[in-house]
């Protein structure tokens, strides 16, 4: 379930790719218990490379 807050961040359009990388985590969680083992694979593979972005360890803010 969604906290508040990061409901009015995601509608502010800010995420942080740790937030990102939870939410694709989730996706590739359900993926793989409905059988899609390569599209929960693919979605893993993307979440490593969210967090693993060099240079974007500062967010900027509006």
């Amino acid at each position: 379930m969604y906290k508040i807050a990061d409901i009015e961040a995601s509608a502010r359009g800010v995420t942080s790719p740790l937030m990102l990388a939870d939410r694709i985590l989730s996706l590739a969680q359900d993926a793989d218990r409905a059988g899609y083992q390569t599209t929960a694979d693919r979605l893993l593979s993307l979440a490593f490379r969210v967090l693993d972005r060099p240079g974007r360890a500062s967010l900027k803010r509006n």
